[in-house]
């Protein structure tokens, strides 16, 4: 199957990151979901019942993006001093995309981390920053 629609996945700390990529993917010629770079994840401003009510929409639309998407993209750069490090949400991610027999790649390698036994266990396809790997 040919690749047309990429949705992008990855910590909201690397927005700009997510952004660029996006915006680099689209001029390869694909389609691209990004996550909701707009909503704020400013979390100590809302109540308990907020964080819950905000955090399930942000998960359902993004999980109902990777459904609409042929394959994910993980941005996974450096963050909380792990390379490549993969959070909570992402990984998330990478379970309904794989549960959904999609094809996942991640931007960097696997990162060591105590979940990384599960993420070599859904065969992403690490393609160290070329974006022309995605096929």
């Amino acid at each position: 199957m040919k690749i047309k629609t990429i949705c992008i996945c990855g910590s909201m700390k690397l927005k700009d990151r997510i952004i660029e990529i996006g915006e680099k993917l689209k001029v390869l010629g694909y389609d691209v979901y990004t996550p909701n770079i707009s909503e704020t994840n400013n979390y100590s401003v809302m109540t308990e019942e907020e964080q819950k009510i905000h955090k399930n929409r942000m998960i359902v639309d993004h999980l109902y993006k990777i459904k609409k998407s042929d394959t994910i993209l993980v941005i996974n750069e450096k963050l909380n001093d792990i390379e490549g490090y993969i959070g909570a949400n992402s990984f998330l991610e990478i379970g309904f995309a794989f549960a959904l027999e999609k094809k996942i790649f991640l931007l960097n390698n696997i990162p060591q981390q105590p979940n990384s036994v599960e993420i070599k266990g859904m065969l992403p396809e690490v393609i160290n920053g070329d974006l022309l790997k995605i096929k």
